[in-house]
């Protein structure tokens, strides 16, 4: 699934700098779906809201001590902080070495370095845009100890396992709604990045994950049941895109229900995995999909810049299929690059001076334990 949201997500970003005219011409149906495929973003966080709450989930639903938080942060830094440092340094050396108008002053690297790009005017939507999404599950890093701690001090004394999953149950719910509301409200009200790109704004989609996380633990759902979740949760995400597209009910309920519907669509497909098996899942769990979901991450930090380099030095083809094949193929060739120099060494370090205290569980979701 991250594999696809990664592609998605390239696929959208390079349709962005294409000619007005043809298949990319402005509301005509095929950029229309295009621009749909912006919903992997929303698809990230789901599947971080799940993966990254699931053993806190797991531990404070059992009665157990949660997750030790100096493992939890060193794995959490070693998994996302090396290959983002790099790209980042890296995207704002090749852009001033080729004078590109892209590039930005040295002045704006403390705030992506740190994360905090969302919060400096000057640099939001600057030298690698999209990874104001990657400040935002820094922030979400942040939170989920923190909510985990404060939820696990409301169900200590629960006995009943049932009765502590259905604290956290509710604990989640609110998130989603919480960011179901911002969302909406800023959507409403015209509101800027500095509110949509926030975790505060982004709530619902972790929430959703969160969920997920809750009332899937220990539970498995019957062949017809996996397919009704994944069935109703294709509905949601296709419901969101088609109503944009078609330009379907009032504008006032697409800006107030922006992204939640796609969420929810999201974990219950997550649900419907996690819980069972879906015919066809082999799709997912070996071949191009697998193996581009392992680089996925790589591949988002690098295909923006990749973008910007070739526009600067007058290379970015003007045919979106051209275009496309080429940002892939460079993307995915400095993805590899990544993991196999980068972001694989940082997971086994870290692992090697983090030892799980207990031998892990089989892994839900086909190639969890990367992430």
């Amino acid at each position: 699934m991250r594999g696809a949201a990664a592609l998605g997500i390239i696929l959208v970003h390079v349709w962005m700098f294409a000619p007005d005219t043809g298949l990319a011409a402005p509301g005509s149906l095929s950029d229309g779906l295009m621009g749909q495929l912006r919903l992997g973003m929303p698809m990230f966080f789901v599947l971080s809201g799940y993966l990254i709450f699931r053993p806190f989930a797991a531990a404070a639903i059992e009665g157990r001590r949660l997750p030790r938080i100096g493992v939890y942060a060193l794995r959490r830094v070693a998994r996302v902080g090396p290959a983002y440092w790099v790209a980042i340094l890296l995207t704002a050396a090749v852009l001033a070495s080729i004078d590109s108008g892209y590039a930005q002053p040295a002045s704006v690297l403390p705030s992506f370095l740190l994360f905090l790009q969302v919060y400096d005017p000057a640099a939001m939507g600057t030298l690698n845009p999209p990874t104001w999404t990657v400040a935002v599950e820094a922030s979400f890093y942040l939170l989920v100890p923190v909510f985990a701690i404060l939820v696990a001090a409301l169900t200590a004394r629960l006995p009943d396992p049932r009765h502590r999953r259905a604290v956290l149950a509710v604990a989640c719910g609110g998130l989603l709604v919480t960011g179901a509301v911002v969302l909406g409200q800023a959507a409403l009200n015209g509101w800027g990045v500095d509110v949509r790109h926030t975790l505060p704004a982004r709530l619902a989609s972790f929430g959703a994950g969160m969920l997920v996380a809750v009332l899937a633990h220990g539970r498995r759902a019957s062949p017809r049941g996996t397919i009704v979740l994944a069935t109703v949760g294709t509905a949601l995400v296709v419901m969101e895109a088609g109503w944009l597209v078609l330009d379907v009910g009032p504008a006032t309920m697409h800006q107030a229900l922006v992204d939640t519907p796609a969420s929810v669509g999201f974990a219950l497909l997550i649900a419907a995995v996690a819980t069972g098996r879906l015919p066809g899942s082999v799709v997912f769990e070996r071949g191009p999909l697998q193996w581009y979901g392992t680089l996925s991450y790589g591949v988002y930090l690098v295909h923006f810049p990749v973008i910007y380099v070739l526009r600067s030095i007058d290379r970015f083809p003007a045919q979106p299929a051209v275009a496309i094949l080429l940002v892939l193929t460079i993307s995915t060739v400095l993805a590899v690059v990544s993991w196999h120099l980068i972001e694989k060494p940082a997971i086994a370090w870290a692992r090697r001076r983090t030892p799980s205290r207990t031998p892990a569980r089989r892994p839900t979701l086909a190639g969890a334990s990367g992430d």
